[in-house]
């Protein structure tokens, strides 16, 4: 009978390291998803990102030698994740980039009664995940680092290895050019804002 392993990442990396190869499983189940949400942010194709994340976690696991614990685990992780996408970018040049994850952007939720609804829901979710794709990676990363895995700015300054006075101004530009990229759309289709998309 398999369980949920409900220790910290140190425990499961010492635990694997003396033989426990169920922690290292526990460790990757642990992070896979948002090492995927991470790689699909950066490289904005689920396919690209799927490819991505086997490779990160196959990086986690031939580097966890050298993990030595001056950072957490996860920002470790995500650091290794974020130069694997940007070395697959640069090899791979700028192609057609598909939408983010559905979910990616918190918005409004629906309003009730409404059967196109989630229609819409989902078409405003896709335009949002269009301008964010277009973000510059300077921008753009610490937007998905902060808004779509939920780092602080003190962690998000931590993956990218910038101070934290550069990880606020870099997540305070690229909010202000996201929002002017989403006020302009509306303003160019004669919509007040994003409510009335989802109203």
């Amino acid at each position: 009978m398999s369980q949920t392993r409900t220790e910290d990442d140190s425990t499961l990396i010492e635990a694997y390291r003396h033989g426990d190869d169920a922690a290292l499983s526990a460790l990757v189940q642990r992070h896979q998803t948002q090492v995927y949400r991470l790689a699909l942010g950066v490289l904005t194709s689920p396919h690209e990102a799927e490819d991505a994340t086997q490779e990160s976690l196959m990086a986690m696991l031939q580097s966890l030698a050298r993990f030595r614990g001056d950072s957490s685990f996860s920002t470790w992780l995500f650091r290794l994740t974020l130069n694997t996408c940007l070395k697959r970018r640069r090899s791979s040049g700028r192609r057609h980039e598909e939408p983010l994850l559905p979910d990616a952007m918190d918005l409004p939720a629906p309003a009730e009664g409404r059967p196109d609804a989630e229609a819409s829901r989902r078409w405003l979710r896709d335009r949002v995940a269009n301008f964010l794709a277009a973000l510059p990676n300077t921008y753009r990363v610490p937007v998905v680092l902060s808004d779509i895995l939920d780092l602080t700015a003190s962690e998000v300054a931590g993956v990218l290895d910038i101070s934290l006075a550069a990880a606020k101004a870099r997540l305070l530009r690229g909010r202000r050019r996201l929002r002017s990229e989403i006020e302009r759309y509306c303003e160019e289709s004669g919509l007040s804002g994003w409510r009335e998309l989802v109203s």
